[in-house]
């Protein structure tokens, strides 16, 4: 195991971890029964160790209660007998003596290193336009109106990150040990090869993942804080909230969220305000709603592949209202 490991789930311990190391860390404990395994135990000798050297103890009581632990774990698993890798305990234990007592050592050596410059791509597409951007791993991203993607020129090399404005679909190549990550605002989504659509615009309230294959995890920081990691399976979807950071978990069909890459358009309990600016974008018009009362009707319909004026007749009847196409505009007003 790689000892980095062992430092992440110490920072984990102790509530001080960053969020692309939990991000890391989280990856890593997922990929198998066996790591998931280890930082049971890992954290488990890393909370008695804790309680030990936070006192003025000497070095002995340090190892004296790292064993102890072991000894007791061992018994309350009884009546299952398992040989345990006390070198394994010890190289633990070791380590945490070793930053219990020369924190000094550990910061100046990471601390001599530079920061490194990074170069960025940066992809923008327009409203009224669909766009595919395939990245130098294989993974595909489709852009939809009025979003833009960014992401470092060494992008191909550890691991992948892309920062996220407005609204994609990823289908990400799998690579066990280069994770995928989407930051979007205070949002990161994590996958190791699976494929998810994501709605950020600035203008919405809420941030969207929808899961369509695999599996993402999905981490909300709010005030400086990471939050508990919200993993999402196939046909699940999350919710959140930027401002208040609430968060609401559902089972959706992933294919009416993510049909905007074949023109196809779904409002569900949407208000005719938010449907506007979907309308705006998928085809780069302007739409105007004459009274505040029309703005606040919620409406639920589908589109499959339909003409502006095909929409505009069905939100028509639907909210009661009249709509007039002038140019490049549309006016919505009560009847």
């Amino acid at each position: 195991m790689n000892e980095r490991y062992y430092k992440l789930i110490e920072d984990y311990s102790k509530k001080n971890i960053g969020s692309e190391d939990l991000t890391d860390l989280l990856t890593w404990v997922d990929s198998s029964q066996q790591n998931q395994q280890i930082f049971r135990e890992t954290l488990q000798a890393f909370e008695v160790a804790d309680y030990a050297l936070n006192k003025p103890a000497n070095q002995q009581k340090s190892w004296a209660s790292i064993q102890q632990h072991i000894e007791n774990s061992a018994t309350d698993q009884s009546p299952v007998i398992r040989k345990i890798n006390y070198r394994k305990y010890f190289t633990i234990a070791a380590a945490i003596v070793l930053m219990a007592l020369l924190p000094t050592l550990y910061f100046n050596t990471f601390s001599t290193k530079k920061a490194e410059v990074v170069a960025y791509n940066e992809i923008y597409n327009p409203r009224g336009q669909k766009r595919l951007v395939t990245m130098p791993d294989g993974s595909n991203i489709y852009l939809n109106g009025d979003s833009k993607i960014r992401y470092a020129t060494n992008f191909n090399t550890g691991k992948r990150i892309v920062y996220l404005e407005g609204e994609a679909f990823f289908d990400v190549q799998h690579r066990a040990k280069q994770p995928f990550v989407v930051y979007t605002g205070k949002v990161s989504t994590t996958v190791l090869g699976t494929s998810f659509n994501i709605n950020a615009y600035s203008s919405l309230k809420d941030i969207t993942v929808t899961v369509q294959t695999g599996k993402v995890g999905v981490i909300c920081s709010k005030n400086g804080k990471n939050g508990p990691v919200q993993f999402l399976l196939p046909n699940e979807q999350l919710t959140i909230d930027k401002n208040g950071g609430r968060l609401n978990k559902m089972q959706i069909n992933a294919a009416d969220f993510n049909g905007w890459r074949e023109y196809k358009l779904f409002f569900y309990d949407k208000p005719l305000s938010e449907i506007a600016e979907i309308i705006s974008r998928e085809y780069d018009l302007d739409m105007e709603i004459k009274t505040e009362a029309l703005k606040g009707i919620k409406l639920t319909a589908k589109f499959d592949k339909c003409s502006v004026k095909q929409i505009m007749d069905v939100i028509a009847r639907l909210s009661d209202s009249k709509y007039t196409i002038y140019e490049n505009k549309v006016i919505i007003y009560e009847r």
